[in-house]
C-alpha cells in the first residue's frame, strides 16, 4: 500500500471535524461544553498530525497501522458527542417513533421481546449478538489489511463515511430510544450472563441518550455484510447469522424501536451505494 500524507480513515475523520465546527460555529450561542468540542478536535488533529509526521519525516512503516485504526478509536466519541447537538434544532422525537411502532406493528415490539423470551440464556445470546459489533468493526477492516490489502482503502472508506452519515443524522435528530424514553419499570432487560454484564458496563462509560432513529449498530453491521458479500463473500457467510441475532439485540435490548431497525437497513443500502459511487469518483481523478 502505497505511504500517503494521510490515509483515509484520517482524512474522513478530519473532515467530519470540519463539518461539525462549522455547525458548532452556526449555533454558537445555544452550543454547551464548547471547550471540551474544540478542545477535543483540536486534540485529535494534532494527534492525526503528528503520527502523518513523524511516519512520512521518518519513514517508520510500523506506524501506518497505529495510523490506519487509531481513528476508529474515535468513533465511540464522536458518536457520544451526538448527545449534545441534537437538540439543537428540534426537541426530542421519541414519541412519534414509539408511536409509528405501534401504528405499523399493533405492538411496541421493545417492550414485548424481552417478556417473551425472558430466559437468561436468551438474554446473553441477545446481548452477545449486540456486542459483536464492536467485534466487527475492527475485526473486518483488520482482516483485510492482512488478507486483502487491495481492497482495505475501499473497505475503511465505505465504512467510516457511512458511519459519519449516521453520526450527521444524530447530530440534528433527538430520539433516544426505549431504553432512554420509557419509563424504568418497562425499561428492565431479563439478565444474561457474561455479555450481559460486559454491554451494560460499556454503556454506563460511555452510552448517551442519542442516535436512537435510524440504527446504526444495524446500520453498520449492513454495511459490513454488503462489503463482505461483494468482496469476501466466505466472511459474509460467516458474520451473516451474527448479524442477524445483532439485529434482533437492538430491540430486545431496548437500544431501540423496530423501526430504527429498519431505518438503519434502508440507510445501510442507501450509504453504502453513496460512499461507494463517491469513492470510485475520487480515486478516477
Amino acid at each position: 500500500m502505497q505511504k500517503r500524507r494521510l490515509y483515509t480513515a484520517e482524512w474522513l475523520t478530519i473532515s467530519y471535524i470540519v463539518i461539525t465546527i462549522f455547525y458548532l460555529l452556526l449555533f454558537f450561542p445555544k452550543v454547551h461544553h464548547r471547550a471540551l468540542f474544540f478542545g477535543s478536535r483540536f486534540a485529535v488533529i494534532s494527534a492525526i498530525g503528528f503520527l502523518a509526521l513523524l511516519s512520512n519525516k521518518f519513514q517508520i512503516n510500523k506506524l501506518d497501522i497505529v495510523r490506519q485504526f487509531l481513528p476508529f478509536l474515535f468513533l465511540g466519541y464522536w458518536y457520544s458527542e451526538t448527545f449534545y447537538f441534537s437538540d439543537i434544532l428540534f426537541k426530542n422525537e421519541d414519541l412519534f417513533f414509539f408511536n409509528m411502532d405501534e401504528r405499523f406493528f399493533g405492538c411496541q415490539p421493545s417492550l414485548l421481546f424481552s417478556q417473551l423470551f425472558p430466559q437468561a440464556w436468551f438474554s446473553e445470546v441477545m446481548y452477545f449478538g449486540y456486542f459483536c459489533l464492536y467485534i466487527f468493526l475492527f475485526g473486518i477492516p483488520l482482516w483485510f489489511w492482512f488478507n486483502k490489502k487491495e481492497q482495505f482503502d475501499r473497505v475503511v472508506f465505505v465504512l467510516m463515511f457511512s458511519i459519519f452519515l449516521f453520526y450527521s443524522i444524530y447530530d440534528m435528530l433527538p430520539v433516544v430510544g426505549p431504553q432512554f424514553f420509557l419509563s424504568p419499570k418497562n425499561v428492565k432487560v431479563p439478565d444474561g450472563y457474561l455479555f450481559c454484564w460486559l454491554v451494560r458496563f460499556i454503556q454506563q462509560q460511555g452510552e448517551n441518550p442519542t442516535g436512537s432513529f435510524p440504527s446504526s449498530h444495524v446500520g453498520t453491521t449492513m454495511v459490513i455484510l454488503l462489503l463482505t458479500f461483494n468482496k469476501a463473500r466466505k466472511i459474509f457467510w460467516t458474520l451473516l447469522p451474527f448479524a442477524i441475532i445483532l439485529m434482533f439485540s437492538t430491540v430486545y435490548i431496548k437500544a431501540h424501536y423496530l423501526v430504527d431497525v429498519l431505518g438503519g437497513i434502508v440507510c445501510a443500502i442507501l450509504f453504502y451505494w453513496i460512499s461507494n459511487r463517491l469513492y470510485d469518483r475520487i480515486n478516477s481523478e
